[in-house]
């Protein structure tokens, strides 16, 4: 047997949380499973406690977690218990196994922290799980930073109230006697600092509980599609759809288990709410795990009624979804992969073309087909064959319908892929923030420009629609943002203004076009966001945010160090930077946009760091200490 060393990352997943899933390590950058064999409580229990999950409450494989996909990482695994990560203990060797998927070990945990007491999981009162068992948190040792870490860690998404524990509620055991000094951007509870032993009582009369939000698809003819509800303190209401796009759907089926998006219906398809219609505004890339990670703000959302409810349709379960594409610009374009037996397989041909691209695109809901090819040996698979030689007539249905029974092939087998007309992307970029920039359309698999021949505040408006950006404040060309590289995929753009997106304007044909990128069209959103400091060298002033069309101020309240920091990176006035919290710059009338601004080390943007929610309020409200400004 075999020690490696390095922390590999493990989860638990398909469980009820965090802490209960079949258990899966990444490796090689892919998730792959664990076999059971030799597996134990002390391996479990170095699971638990890599996870911060307290201990172990079951070591064996439930029926509840579904069947593993991809490698099996792990086998024989022979850990002491004092491991630190699951990768520190004694195994075959990465990827050698005589297993099977049905095989795959699940683990159990307790838990680090839970809500009990409450209507339903992701409410209640906080209690901490630590060497002596299950302990209330008085309300004075916890705070809303805290309460965000709580909801993240149970995954029931934002915090949205802390308050003490109702009567009903209260708890009969031992106290937690400790403060949490969460930052508020820890993942786990568990990895927030600690604080000494409080010396003042706490009795259960004085306990804190939390109530996070919660998310579901109802009215649906199956558990992945239906209209959006969002339950915020016990209460459910239906989420407003102005500004709801596939991308924030793609995550939300994804935190539900669903696959992905499929299509983001309009209009009462799946009924009218009963409730409130909250309109919180997400603007997620796609890639989150979970809506609660994507940035969202409640600023300038569009009156709302039921009859613009958010809906979703997704793919369903992975176990249902039988096909996918994969390592391109989103989920309708990349190799092909095919789901049999438990596994993601390689589609592997010698004649791929339009009519087997075209039944790809067909079964994924992803449009018409744009591209058949052949994968770049850098590329390609490395999992196991799925299918060989496929030959379709391009009316089917799915690609295992195709013809794949015929004689042996002549050709050279390579990976397949395809890329399909709903890969289609727009985006702003090279600008101060998402909502202004050079225009870029993702087309066939490539990014490319816009040319400016023609290109006016019609044009810019289908393009700030689109990205859920507000309307066009200003049309740009002449590079205003730099110039692009690769293809120009559109000259001659003539919108009426009223196209939900940007290819469906009159044009030249795809790639046609008399431009250079010296003519690279660009916008500017009425939601666009900057920063500036205002001063004559641009690295020292008040810090001050565009915002829907208004520089505004920003308070100091709360405000961290590292916030300081980010602002001088992103403003490219170095990698340091001062806040400090004067006059010294005179008092100036106007407003202010942002309270409460915390980021953290692990923000890489401004845009990305928790605050209150956006809000316009007259520097009349605001102290004139409170103005804030930063010095490089």
């Amino acid at each position: 047997m075999l020690m490696f060393e390095g922390a590999a990352e493990v989860r638990l997943a398909d469980g009820s949380g965090r802490c209960d899933g079949r258990v899966e390590v990444k490796h090689q950058n892919r998730w792959g499973t664990v076999c059971r064999f030799n597996w134990d409580q002390k391996d479990a229990a170095v699971v638990c406690k890599q996870l911060g999950c307290g201990s172990v409450i079951s070591a064996a494989r439930s029926k509840r977690f579904v069947l593993g996909s991809g490698p099996i990482w792990m086998d024989y695994v022979g850990c002491r218990g004092t491991e630190s990560a699951l990768s520190d203990c004694t195994h075959r060797g990465w990827g050698k196994h005589y297993c099977i998927h049905e095989y795959d070990v699940g683990v159990t945990c307790t838990g680090f922290v839970r809500l009990v007491g409450g209507d339903n999981r992701c409410s209640g009162r906080v209690e901490i799980n630590d060497r002596d068992g299950w302990k209330s948190v008085c309300d004075s040792h916890f705070g809303a930073k805290a309460a965000d870490v709580v909801c993240r860690d149970l995954q029931c998404g934002r915090a949205l109230s802390v308050t003490r524990a109702s009567p009903s509620g209260e708890g009969t055991g031992p106290i937690w006697d400790r403060e949490l000094q969460c930052v508020g951007n820890e993942s786990t509870l568990s990895s927030c600092p600690m604080g000494t032993p409080k010396d003042q009582p706490c009795t259960q009369t004085s306990t804190a509980a939390v109530s996070c939000t919660r998310f579901r698809l109802v009215n649906g003819s199956t558990a992945c599609m239906g209209r959006v509800e969002v339950e915020v303190q016990g209460t459910w209401g239906t989420l407003c759809a102005s500004r709801w796009d596939l991308l924030d759907a793609h995550v939300l089926c994804h935190h539900l288990g669903c696959g992905f998006a499929v299509s983001v219906p309009e209009g009462g398809q799946f009924g009218r709410g009963t409730g409130p219609v909250w309109g919180d505004s997400f603007h997620c890339e796609g890639t989150e795990s979970s809506l609660d990670q994507c940035p969202v703000t409640a600023l300038g959302a569009s009156p709302c009624s039921h009859e613009n409810n958010a809906a979703v349709i997704c793919s369903g379960p992975p176990h249902n979804a039988s096909l996918r594409l994969v390592g391109g610009g989103s989920r309708c374009d990349g190799r092909v992969e095919i789901f049999q037996r438990g596994t993601w397989g390689r589609v592997l041909d010698d004649q791929w073309d339009m009519e087997d691209a075209s039944v790809v695109c067909r079964q994924l809901r992803c449009g018409e087909a744009e591209a058949a090819y052949t994968v770049p040996r850098a590329e390609r698979g490395t999992g196991p064959v799925g299918l060989r030689g496929v030959r379709c007539a391009g009316h089917e249905a799915s690609l295992s319908l195709c013809n794949t029974s015929l004689p042996e092939a002549t050709g050279i087998m390579e990976d397949v892929g395809a890329v399909c007309q709903g890969s289609r992307q727009v985006r702003l970029v090279d600008g101060a923030g998402r909502c202004a920039g050079r225009v870029e359309i993702y087309y066939r698999g490539q990014w490319g420009t816009v040319c400016d021949d023609a290109w006016d505040t019609a044009d810019a408006n289908v393009v700030c629609r689109q990205l859920s950006c507000g309307w066009a404040v200003e049309a740009a060309g002449s590079a205003h943002f730099g110039e692009g590289s690769g293809h120009i995929w559109l000259d001659g753009v003539n919108c009426s203004g009223d196209e939900t997106a940007l290819w469906n304007c009159s044009a030249e044909a795809w790639g046609q076009h008399d431009c250079g990128h010296k003519e690279d069209a660009g916008v500017v959103c009425s939601e666009f966001m900057a920063l500036r400091l205002e001063n004559s060298d641009g690295c020292s002033g008040r810090l001050q945010v565009f915002y829907n069309g208004t520089w505004g101020s920003v308070c100091s309240n709360s405000m961290t160090p590292h916030t300081a920091k980010l602002v001088c990176k992103e403003l490219g006035c170095g990698d340091g930077g001062t806040r400090e919290i004067s006059i010294f710059y005179g008092r100036v009338n106007g407003t202010a946009w942002l309270d409460h601004v915390q980021c953290g080390e692990s923000n890489s943007s401004f845009w990305q760091c928790p605050s209150d929610p956006w809000e316009l309020q007259s520097y009349d409200d605001v102290r004139d200490e409170d103005q804030h400004h930063l010095q490089w």
